[in-house]
């Protein structure tokens, strides 16, 4: 017997949900940071064994939109959660109050059809004599808008405790099915999105904090060629896009420092993604309000 399932993790910012995604598919899919709204858009990880294929989606951080990106991010949360067999809802156990975007979250995942699994993350950073305070709240609220968790399983990433028992649990509510995708596939983004990613993170992890969400970055460039010892190598041209010239200068950094520190943090990252050398150039662009143009908000839409 063969099970075949989607599996949608949403939660609040820094929750962990793409930390979950890739620790369970042992391959980094989807980049983590401390700073909230790290994921942009819906991203796939795959897990296939003999008996099972597990197809998760990793979700934006739930919040309250405040541009079109963000609005758009929100409706890939949205269309997430339909037609999917299992919703993992993680919480942040050092941090669960349920505000709005809490309620907005379990609405949704109420007015679904799927298994809800809630999934009480960084247990390891409270007294364990919290985590039934947290388990009464959660189930108090969703009872009150006629709903239910069908599971409730306090994990920490981090330590990987519990991991085992949260598989298990997703496990049991997927049904039986052909493989959607191959035994090889991890994710549905490409090599170049992946590229995007990777240098995102690095500014996200190295600007100030008032810069990095507003920045995009996009691939002009992705070339394979041999060099002159016949060796592989990506030639690879990338914009790093912000929406004010103030910002364009601390990309830079003095002297180009910053830009120069960006571009080796990711380049090593990308060689070893690739299994080959990288010759990585970067451009730092301004294109003001990109945050509410379509132009560059498609790739986002295109990801529901």
């Amino acid at each position: 017997m063969f099970k075949t399932g989607y599996i949608s993790v949403v939660g609040k910012p820094n929750a962990g949900k793409s930390t979950l995604v890739n620790k369970l598919v042992g391959f980094k899919v989807a980049i983590t940071t401390p700073k909230p709204q790290t994921t942009r858009f819906n991203i796939k990880g795959i897990i296939t064994t003999d008996t099972l294929q597990m197809i998760f989606t990793d979700t934006p951080g739930v919040h309250i939109p405040k541009n079109k990106l963000g609005e758009y991010m929100m409706k890939g949360v949205d269309e997430a959660i339909k037609c999917v067999d299992v919703i993992i809802y993680i919480v942040d156990a050092s941090k669960p109050k349920i505000d709005l975007a809490s309620e907005k979250i379990m609405k949704n995942i109420v007015s679904s059809n799927s298994k809800v699994i809630l999934a009480i993350n960084k247990i390891d950073k409270i007294e364990k004599g919290k985590i039934l305070n947290i388990i009464t709240e959660y189930n108090n609220y969703i009872k009150s808008i006629n709903g239910a968790f069908d599971e409730i399983i306090p994990i920490s990433i981090y330590k990987q405790d519990g991991l085992d028992i949260l598989v298990q649990n997703i496990e049991k509510y997927l049904p039986e099915g052909e493989p959607i995708f191959s035994e090889d596939d991890i994710t549905n983004i490409t090599e170049r999105e992946l590229v995007e990613e990777i240098i995102r993170e690095k500014a996200l992890n190295n600007l100030e904090e008032e810069v990095p969400h507003g920045i995009k970055v996009e691939v002009e460039k992705f070339k394979k060629r041999k060099n002159r010892q016949k060796e592989s190598v990506y030639d690879i041209e990338v914009n790093i896009i912000c929406g004010r010239n103030s910002h364009k200068g601390i990309i830079i950094g003095k002297d180009g420092i910053m830009l120069k520190k960006i571009g080796t943090l990711a380049r090593k990252e990308i060689e070893n993604m690739l299994e080959d050398k990288v010759n990585l150039k970067l451009w730092v662009k301004v294109r003001q309000n990109w945050q509410e143009n379509e132009m560059y908000l498609k790739d986002i839409k295109s990801k529901y």
